[in-house]
């Protein structure tokens, strides 16, 4: 598998970190508190989160002109 995220469809907790330049720490706060997204792999510990859920996050810096 390949670090690069922007081609794929699901994102480890350390790749959603990378990708947004967040630690790891924000990424689960965002899980637990429910602004993002995630779903763990059955039988394992691990989170996968979804690249649009992922991308959902971000808003503008300014609001756009009218």
């Amino acid at each position: 598998m390949t670090d690069n995220p922007e081609g794929m469809p699901l994102l480890t907790v350390e790749q959603a970190a990378s990708y947004l330049q967040l630690s790891t720490s924000t990424i689960r706060s965002y899980i637990r508190s429910g602004k993002l997204k995630a779903f763990r792999v059955a039988g394992l510990r691990k989170v996968l989160i979804q690249r649009e859920d992922l991308l959902a996050l971000l808003e503008p810096a300014r609001p756009a002109e009218l």
